[in-house]
């Protein structure tokens, strides 16, 4: 009799055994084939660009704060997977960010920072410090989330605002006096290039993304195809990477303010509204399912349905 009650007991652990492994086995094989358990969600915004200053052109910087603190609420009235600042927090006075990090840190959704050219717009003695004092550990990373893998980059790295080292001025220079002797406006001083190095380490990101079927977003300041004197330094070179690898779905930015949307080979290029200008405000709820990128706009941006390749 006991002999029967033991083959019972191992015959159930073996059976939970085998069911788990079962589970395991198709959750793997579900994200394998790009079946997600449920979408990802996510919140998106930039240019908040906050100065205590008077109103210039169309920018209202002071109503930025106002602003960020309805998008907070909406925000955390939701329940959001992330939520991604696009890049320039402030305008140029390093005082800005006083009024600005504590109402990200009132975010319940983890918030993740893109760096823009303004967020270096402050004085030479803080730009080295610009990363602590933000609370960024890197200034490019990713971030993944069930089988979405986001890559943030940094549209900084060769600059004419942030710091830079002689290695990376060389590299900016090249590629700058290249557009302008081609007649290119993108090489202006408030844009910003993607180095060789960084551009390395996304190739590898988007290997292994490739090879774990991730669908993939890449985020950075600065727009590809947009307006032409906003467009990144190297934004054909970096589209042309981009555009090798099937997993790439969109490519998320800010800068332009009046934003924009482009399709070019099958991948879905959103350049979203900025906070700060004019009166009414501009953020978004972006929900990522295993066809489809759907995009609620508040304020002045626009609902998007755009289907992945």
């Amino acid at each position: 009799m006991p002999d029967l009650f033991i083959s019972i007991k191992y015959g159930i652990l073996t059976l939970v055994r085998y069911g788990v492994l079962c589970l395991l086995f198709s959750t793997f094989h579900s994200v394998l084939h790009g079946q997600e358990a449920k979408p990802v969600r996510i919140g998106i915004f930039t240019d908040c660009q906050y100065c205590d200053c008077p109103p210039g052109d169309v920018r209202y910087y002071r109503l930025s704060l106002f602003k960020l603190d309805s998008c907070l609420k909406v925000f955390n009235s939701l329940s959001l997977d992330a939520i991604f600042h696009l890049g320039d927090m402030i305008d140029h006075d390093v005082s800005s960010y006083d009024s600005v990090l504590p109402r990200f840190k009132k975010f319940l959704a983890p918030l993740h920072l893109v760096l823009g050219n303004h967020d270096y717009m402050i004085k030479n003695k803080f730009k080295p410090g610009l990363l602590d004092l933000v609370g960024m550990k890197e200034d490019h990373y990713i971030v993944d989330l069930s089988n979405w893998r986001f890559i943030v980059l940094n549209g900084d790295d060769l600059s004419f605002i942030a710091p830079q080292d002689k290695k990376h001025r060389q590299e900016r220079n090249d590629i700058v006096y290249d557009q302008y002797e081609h007649l290119h406006l993108n090489g202006m001083i408030w844009n910003g290039g993607i180095g060789k190095e960084q551009m390395s380490w996304l190739e590898k990101q988007l290997e292994e993304a490739e090879r774990l079927n991730l669908k993939v977003v890449v985020m950075c300041h600065f727009p590809l195809f947009t307006k032409d004197d906003y467009n990144l330094f190297n934004n054909k070179e970096l589209f042309h990477l981009l555009s090798g690898f099937s997993c790439v779905k969109a490519y998320f930015n800010g800068h332009y303010h009046s934003g924009s949307y482009k399709l070019i080979g099958g991948i879905h290029l959103v350049n979203f509204k900025g906070m700060v200008d004019t009166k009414i405000n501009a953020f978004s709820v972006v929900t990522l399912t295993s066809d489809s990128i759907l995009i609620k706009g508040f304020g002045r941006e626009p609902d998007r349905n755009l289907k992945v390749r």
